[in-house]
């Protein structure tokens, strides 16, 4: 299924807004969660760094015992008091301990003590079910004379906060996210609608033109430099196309109405002689079938010029038509072409109609005749007048060779010739049933065509009825 410009783009762009806004939350989540561990690390890197100065400045301090020397940082130097802190000898024996420390994280304390480096400290987070997770430092602190290790200091904070800021983040994302992408393809829709409406209004404007008012022109708006390049070559390309039409309509007016009079003129000549009785019997055939081709192309020059004129719009003249006379007056034209057929005519009831009477005419004598010149000798022809739901109803119904699937979509095409295995009694120009369906049309009505190869063909026509006298 194919999908409109319009929907494209904002398909595309309801897939890549939410993948950009959804990825921008997700790194910046990353980052400040990564911002909360680093500032965790950095307090603790900090507060080992000062109790390690300390006790390398004042040595005197160490004498007095380590339980008052930790009580004495996190009373004064401390700015946070660390939910760990201990002091170890070299050996990794506990020297002093300040927090409420669980009995099994103290082994995974000691672990740390044993995998520190002599010259630089260690990070770890230990994290045991049913207690909170601690981040842990552990460093040692060397005599800078004898580089020798005098105490390990081991400090940690909870990760309890980190946590529970993390649970937040992921809750606002999800939210930022969500609510993020929803108000993005809210704006990007009405961006879209106010972009393509310049375009929309050029679209509608040229729905309007047809090939019949091909003179009409895109008015001058303000628009954007894009869309005002593509008018101007609409217009330039209305211009060129109206150019065409009405040089075509021309041509093909002037020559069917410069061949009527010789035509004419030539089946007067014919139809004299064969009024004369000495004509030899081979003369005489002669002459009808040339009388024959003559009308024939009479009807092909009438056609071309009728298709000129309802191409151009023509003014209706209306009037009201009893359509049982008009098909009285039909029937007694067509006996003629009828020859070897079964022509039915069923009109028992006067039906009325507002409309042209010579167009309303040609229209079923096109029927009828594109029905004859399909139905082989012995067949039968029908055409029927009813009124119904306020319309007036014929339908000409044959048993000819019918149209295939392929040709009944497009029978009523201009120019158009059915590929039958079978030719027609006489080839035409695939005008006949183009120009009754534009006749149809012109008098508010509708035309529809329903055949069977090898069956028939049923054309029937609707048009309003009009209240009789």
């Amino acid at each position: 299924m194919k999908r409109s410009l319009r929907r494209q783009i904002f398909l595309w762009y309801a897939i890549a807004i939410p993948i950009l806004i959804i990825g921008m939350v997700l790194v910046t989540h990353q980052v400040m969660t990564a911002s909360l561990a680093d500032s965790v690390d950095e307090r603790l890197r900090q507060r080992s760094e000062t109790v390690a100065m300390v006790l390398l400045a004042r040595p005197e301090i160490r004498d007095e015992g380590y339980e008052n020397l930790i009580k004495l940082f996190t009373e004064e130097y401390f700015a946070y008091i660390p939910a760990v802190f201990r002091i170890s000898d070299p050996s990794g024996n506990q020297l002093a301990i300040f927090g409420d420390v669980p009995d099994p994280i103290i082994p995974l304390m000691d672990q740390q003590l044993v995998l520190t480096e002599t010259s630089k400290g260690r990070f770890a987070t230990i994290d045991i079910r049913g207690h909170e997770a601690l981040r842990i430092y552990t460093t040692p602190v060397i005599e800078p004379y004898t580089q020798k290790t005098i105490v390990v200091i081991q400090t940690g904070d909870s990760l309890a906060q980190v946590v529970t800021a993390e649970q937040q983040l992921w809750r606002y994302a999800l939210i930022v996210g969500i609510a993020g992408s929803l108000a993005a393809l809210l704006v990007g829709r009405y961006i879209l609608q106010r972009g393509f409406r310049p375009l929309d209004t050029i679209l509608g404007q040229i729905q309007e033109i047809e090939s019949k008012n091909l003179f009409v022109r895109l008015p001058d708006e303000p628009r954007p430099l894009e869309i005002q390049h593509l008018a101007d070559n609409l217009n330039s390309m209305l211009h060129r196309l109206d150019t065409a039409f009405r040089a075509r309509e021309q041509f093909v007016a002037t020559v069917s109405h410069d061949l009527r009079t010789p035509l004419t003129a030539i089946q007067g000549q014919i139809e004299v002689l064969l009024m004369q009785k000495q004509i030899e019997p081979e003369l005489r055939d002669s002459l009808e079938r040339m009388a024959k081709e003559v009308r024939r192309l009479i009807r092909m020059s009438n056609n071309l010029l009728l298709d000129v004129q309802l191409q151009s719009r023509p003014t209706l003249v209306s009037e009201k038509v009893n359509l049982k006379d008009l098909l009285g007056e039909l029937e007694r034209e067509v006996q003629v072409l009828a020859s070897g057929l079964e022509l039915k005519v069923i009109a028992n009831k006067d039906v009325f109609i507002s409309g042209d009477y010579d167009l309303l005419k040609q229209m079923l004598l096109n029927v009828v005749e594109n029905a004859i010149k399909f139905t082989s000798s012995g067949g039968t022809v029908k055409v029927a007048l009813t009124k119904r739901n306020g319309y007036a109803t014929i339908k000409v119904t044959d048993t000819g060779i019918g149209i295939s699937k392929e040709n009944l979509s497009r029978i009523m095409e201009p120019y158009y010739k059915t590929r039958t295995p079978e030719k027609s009694k006489s080839p035409g120009t695939g005008l006949g049933l183009s120009i009754a369906k534009q006749i149809a049309v012109l008098h508010a009505g509708s035309i529809e065509i329903d055949s069977q190869e090898g069956k028939g063909t049923t054309v029937q026509i609707q048009i309003p009825a009009k209240n009789q006298p």
